[in-house]
């Protein structure tokens, strides 16, 4: 009896707990001409604490055994999920308030089961929203509830929504403005994250292959996250929570940190030079259950995995340069590679230097001259032998300047990295089209190092089990077929089953894995074409990405376009950053096709059409007289600079420092200037204090200091 008792009770308690909270039922369900008037029913719904599943009658009450079996779903596994995700999003991270007065406290989250009313019902993938300003909502299909990850995606939508119905009611949130509307989709994987940590792999291969655009863009949404790792939670929640109508999200991170357009450039770069080495410094309340920076492990592992099974995908992960014409130790950014606003560019620097010093400089200009907001942050980055962070250079922020690094014992690589850093905020619409988004070029000059592409092991590790080809000396993987005829570069690569025939060329540092290339078709540049057939005068080049896709006539894919299984003909032009669908009208396809750009799939709009007019100016490259060191660089450093300690009576600041830098000791003195490469800029005599540096440029300068107790010397940098 006691423990019939006990049972009756315990089951009236569950129920009394889950009708804590109640079923919204929005009113466009008892609506003539709404999606599911007439199609939703109590009979078919199930419950948990905090969500409750609809779906049609195509699969019956019990959809467990539903057919066909595709359409098989568990509502009870799927509500255990949300459950537990719900704990983590809501439980622990508190990211919007589930107290009894609000409307999440109040109402069940509703999840209505897409493609379970027939053939002519609702159908979908996964979406999330809400219900008529009240309660939280997802669209689902039984594929997108095998495991959380969809499920965690779409749940953070709804809570997206929910801090516009209870959370932010000054009109924040990101609601309702175009040029915020991309962050929705990367903070939803950024949320998935803090859940289910392996997920964080997301879209890799695309996120290095369009890093280097603009963070808001839509051609990498999904992908772009990883900032919020270096933000952290509290901040990132306090962007939805505090953010005014109208306002993109790093116009609320300025206001809410206090910062300048500047400050904010480098606040953004100090997470920019953290992706080489996937050094995120991630708040341990994020995600205590694994550790501090245990993303980047992930990632890396990742990163690694990818370089092994499938390298195809990792076909931009780090910058190429163009030598420039006529120069042995120049070189430039392509304008497919230049950064736009908040892009970087990671481009590993490999030493030329034979001995125990290895110190790197390197000449930075900026094209200034291509619109009125351009600038940059650019720094050096190092890793040790595992991949890990080892050290980071100051950051450098002038058009124009000279900069020195070295490479030490027990660190493995070196990478310069390049951010695109605006002088003032755009807030770019939906989908502007390439020729609309602001770039960032700029020129390099290096010493005792080449950049990626240009060093002797370069793809070395792809190139096995093949020889190079007589016709150019470029590799040829065994398992491809190429004619005597066609020429593969030495720099390009051909695995696969491909077969190459004619007069095809392969240049540049083009990568091809399998296809059908014959007649005079070129791939060039930095291109990579997998599978597919190509033939007549094709060309293909820039940073083109090509999968399963047939062209022939006269087509032309460059630039950053990313395409799919999509056939090309005639004289059809691809390049920017489009992704098209399949097209043989003539025309010129710079963008993704979208009403704010003016532009359709396959609209044969031409080159001189306003879409196409590019908002940065053209620019010359510079002379090599302009990207002149000032000195000879060296590959060792200064000798006895790390050796030597200063006074504690000694004081020197600001360091690094903008304008002028003082030096202040007791007594008498002398002091000269000196660069890293050992060219003497001042010197001289002083008492008691010393400022230098108003009339210098930008970089590191060693400054030596004699009086007659010690000889001291100071690094020392000009931003």
């Amino acid at each position: 009896m006691k423990n019939k008792l006990f049972t009756f009770l315990l089951v009236c308690c569950s129920a009394f707990a889950w009708s804590q909270k109640a079923v919204f039922k929005p009113a466009e369900w008892s609506r003539a001409g709404t999606p599911y008037y007439g199609l939703l029913s109590d009979t078919r719904s199930y419950q948990s604490a905090n969500f409750v599943i609809f779906w049609g009658d195509a699969v019956g009450t019990d959809p467990t055994t539903a057919n066909p079996s595709d359409r098989r779903f568990n509502p009870k596994s799927v509500c255990d999920t949300l459950e537990y995700i719900y704990k983590r999003f809501i439980g622990e991270l508190k990211f919007v308030s589930d107290a009894p007065t609000t409307n999440f406290g109040k109402y069940k989250i509703i999840i209505v089961m897409l493609g379970t009313f027939g053939a002519n019902g609702p159908q979908g993938f996964a979406f999330g929203g809400q219900y008529e300003g009240v309660i939280g909502a997802m669209w689902v299909d039984p594929a997108a509830v095998k495991d959380g990850g969809a499920l965690s995606h779409e749940f953070t939508h709804t809570l997206q929504n929910m801090i516009g119905i209870q959370e932010n009611k000054v009109g924040g949130g990101f609601v309702g403005y175009d040029p915020a509307g991309f962050f929705y989709e990367g903070h939803a994987n950024y949320m998935r994250s803090l859940v289910y940590p392996k997920m964080a792999v997301t879209d890799i291969p695309r996120w290095f292959g369009t890093r280097h655009f603009h963070w808001s863009s839509t051609r990498h949404h999904y992908a772009n996250f990883r900032l919020l790792f270096h933000l952290g939670y509290a901040m990132t929640t306090r962007l939805w929570k505090e953010s005014v109508r109208n306002e993109h999200p790093f116009v609320t991170l300025r206001r809410l940190k206090g910062f300048t357009q500047s400050q904010l450039n480098d606040y953004l770069y100090e997470y920019a030079r953290r992706e080489p080495t996937t050094d995120y410094a991630i708040d341990k309340n994020d995600n205590p259950s694994i550790g501090a920076n245990s993303y980047g492990v992930i990632l890396r592992v990742e990163e690694n995995r990818l370089k092994t099974q499938e390298p195809y995908y990792l076909w931009k992960q780090y910058t190429i340069l163009n030598k420039v014409e006529g120069a042995t130790d120049s070189y430039a950014v392509s304008d497919d590679f230049a950064p736009q606003d908040y892009g970087m560019n990671v481009i590993p620097l490999y030493s030329t230097c034979t001995g125990s010093s290895k110190q790197v400089t390197v000449k930075f200009k900026g094209h200034s001259e291509v619109n009125t907001t351009a600038g940059w942050r650019y720094g050096f980055v190092t890793s040790k032998v595992d991949g890990t962070i080892s050290r980071y250079s100051p950051t450098h922020s002038a058009n124009e300047s000279e900069i020195s690094f070295d490479l030490q014992t027990g660190e493995l690589q070196m990478f310069l990295v390049v951010m695109g850093a605006p002088s003032t905020h755009t807030s770019y619409v939906w989908e502007p089209g390439w020729p609309k988004i602001k770039r960032y070029p700029y020129e390099l000059r290096i010493a005792n190092a080449v950049p990626e592409g240009y060093h002797t092991n370069f793809r070395s590790a792809f190139k096995v089990s093949g020889k190079a080809h007589t016709n150019g000396g470029g590799w040829i993987v065994n398992g491809s077929t190429v004619a005597a005829t066609v020429y593969v570069g030495p720099k390009a690569i051909v695995r696969g089953n491909a077969n190459l025939s004619g007069n095809v060329k392969i240049d540049g540092t083009a990568w091809i894995d399998g296809g059908t290339y014959k007649d005079n078709v070129i791939i060039k540049d930095n291109a990579l074409v997998r599978r597919g057939t190509y033939s007549g005068d094709v060309q293909v080049g820039g940073n083109a990405v090509l999968f399963d896709c047939v062209a022939n006539g006269q087509t032309i894919l460059k630039g950053n376009t990313l395409i799919f299984g999509s056939d090309f003909s005639n004289n059809v032009i691809i390049g920017g950053d489009a992704e098209p669908i399949s097209c043989s009208t003539d025309g010129v396809y710079l963008q993704f096709p979208h009403g704010n750009n003016g532009r359709k799939d396959c609209d044969g709009k031409p080159l001189a059409d306003p879409s196409n007019t590019d908002v940065n100016a053209s620019y010359i490259g510079f002379k090599n007289s302009a990207i002149d060191f000032s000195g000879t660089p060296s590959c060792s450093v200064i000798t006895g600079l790390d050796e030597t300690t200063e006074s504690i009576s000694d004081v020197i600041f600001p360091n690094p420092f903008i304008q002028e830098v003082n030096y202040r000791t007791p007594g008498k003195f002398e002091y000269s200037l000196w660069t890293p490469q050992g060219q003497e800029i001042i010197s001289g005599k002083a008492v008691d204090n010393l400022s230098i540096g108003a009339s210098h440029q930008s970089g590191l300068y060693i400054l030596k200091i004699k009086k007659e107790s010690a000889d001291i010397i100071y690094k020392i940098f000009k931003r």
